[in-house]
């Protein structure tokens, strides 16, 4: 597969995506914490969170995490992925991303929202209290 052709769907749902080894741990701790039932879905909610913010997130430095398949991770049904797809292309600004410039920017707001989210959730009582706190939350830079 080229790693420099444009962003296809298919390439993107078969692709595996990871993240730092420190965040995909605290992917773990939070699934846990939050009685979550699948490794994606603290994933999608950092993904979302960090998404909320305007600047780009730092490059990671290590891809140490264990991998999520594209669909599984941005969801089997093509409407699902090709919002996530849209979402991180537009957020990024440019045109043309290969897949490999892709899979690091999906790593990059992965950590970068876990960390959020992980500190949004610290001290949470309840699930309801940390959803609670995180729609509240302001994203800035």
């Amino acid at each position: 597969m080229n790693q420099t052709a444009a962003l296809q769907i298919g390439d993107i749902s078969r692709a595996d995506f990871r993240t730092s080894f420190a965040a995909d741990s605290e992917n773990s701790r939070i699934q846990k914490a939050l009685a979550l039932p699948f490794r994606y879905q603290p994933a999608r909610l950092a993904l979302s969170l960090s998404l909320r913010r305007p600047d780009l997130p730092a490059p990671i430095n290590d891809g140490g995490g264990r991998p999520i398949k594209g669909d599984t991770l941005f969801g089997q049904d093509e409407a699902d992925l090709t919002l996530w797809i849209a979402l991180i292309v537009q957020h990024c600004g440019q045109s043309g991303l290969s897949r490999r410039a892709f899979q690091d920017l999906v790593a990059a707001h992965w950590a970068r929202g876990m960390d959020l989210l992980s500190r949004s959730i610290t001290g949470a009582a309840t699930i309801e209290q940390a959803f609670a706190r995180l729609l509240a939350e302001r994203p800035t830079k």
